[in-house]
């Protein structure tokens, strides 16, 4: 008795340091926090915290909420610590991802597309959470500006998954994705890019598969996000004339462009590389004229999973978010996130058992 009357002294102690922790740190560090600009992707940029995260919620843990160090919320830009609910998280930026789909594909398919974009979001925000890195290429769209259909059918599809996480022998994965694949020219097909092939990383569970369905959903996409899969561009942008010639100077093993050189009225200009880090594939071809016309096909890095592809295996093939995932990251599983532990209570009371 008087040895557990001991550990509960010490447990005591404990919670209370915990609380003075939580309140005296952050009113110490905040004004330093706010007064000195933090550099994210070569930009300064003033980051301004939003209200930190209730300490009775890292006591206690809590299973339906996730904190960022940074998220890009959508008509508000970069904003530090933010902590929202898991759930409203994932519908947030599943539908600045794939928006309202289910407008277009049947209600079975969209679900399937939706909870594997979500289990993908999940993924990648836990992994870049781990080396405490800037989730700003996300964009998480309030709930509260999310059309009442789209939301709700967005909720029904991804409160059953909400605690899933890829992993890979045990570890939450980073689930990149990209809007589409392109078409490799090696083996004629639409398919992925390889984390090796795109950025000199051999990544195991980031290698290229076959992505059939891009053609034929990419005009889909990009009437649903407003994102071009495909562009032709005819007259070289800086001096308005049309390309007298054209040449590709550098294309990676996935048969994905890392960059192009265009030569116009004597002068070169780098593109792709110039104003968009994506990889895309093309070809080029001539118009009537005689005019190099230059096609692209994908839009984004090509890694991981294709939203065009995801979507067209959920409606065409009829195949679940399990099932997709699993195709576009190789050799991955499907665990229960670990992400929102119990916090000091689960560890006070490990005392006790």
């Amino acid at each position: 008795m008087k040895h557990l009357a001991q550990i509960v002294r010490r447990a005591a102690a404990l919670v209370l340091a915990a609380v003075l922790v939580c309140t005296l740190v952050p009113a110490a560090f905040a004004e330093e926090e706010i007064a000195h600009p933090t550099t994210i992707g070569g930009a300064d940029t003033t980051l301004v915290p939003v209200e930190e995260e209730n300490c009775l919620s890292w006591l206690f843990g809590s299973n339906d909420k996730i904190t960022m160090p940074y998220l890009n919320i959508k008509g508000k830009g970069l904003r530090r610590n933010v902590t929202l609910n898991l759930v409203d998280c994932l519908v947030g930026i599943t539908y600045t991802e794939l928006g309202s789909i289910g407008s277009f594909v049947s209600s079975s398919a969209a679900q399937q597309a939706w909870k594997a974009q979500a289990v993908a979001i999940h993924s990648y925000l836990l992994y870049q959470k781990q080396y405490g890195s800037s989730a700003n290429a996300l964009v998480y769209t309030p709930v509260d500006q999310i059309p009442s259909s789209a939301r709700e059918a967005l909720r029904k599809a991804i409160e059953p998954v909400k605690d899933e996480v890829l992993t890979y022998n045990g570890s939450v994965i980073d689930a990149v994705w990209s809007a589409s694949a392109g078409y490799n020219t090696q083996t004629g097909v639409y398919g992925t890019c390889s984390g090796l092939d795109a950025w000199g990383t051999d990544v195991p569970y980031l290698q290229s598969v076959e992505s059939p369905y891009e053609e034929q959903y990419h005009n889909l996409m990009r009437r649903i996000i407003g994102k071009d899969y495909r562009y032709t561009e005819y007259n070289d942008s800086k001096t308005g004339q049309p390309y007298e010639s054209a040449d590709t100077t550098h294309k990676d093993l996935g048969g994905y462009v890392q960059y192009n050189t265009f030569v116009s009225n004597g002068r070169s200009y780098r593109y792709i590389g110039q104003f968009v880090s994506s990889r895309y594939c093309f070809d080029f071809s001539a118009d009537e004229n005689g005019t190099p016309v230059m096609n692209y096909y994908g839009y984004g890095h090509g890694v991981g999973m294709s939203q065009c592809g995801a979507v067209g295996y959920a409606s065409e093939q009829g195949m679940n978010y399990k099932s997709i995932l699993k195709h576009y990251y190789t050799g991955t599983s499907i665990s229960t996130s670990g992400s929102s532990s119990g916090g000091l209570f689960s560890w006070l009371f490990g005392l006790f058992r």
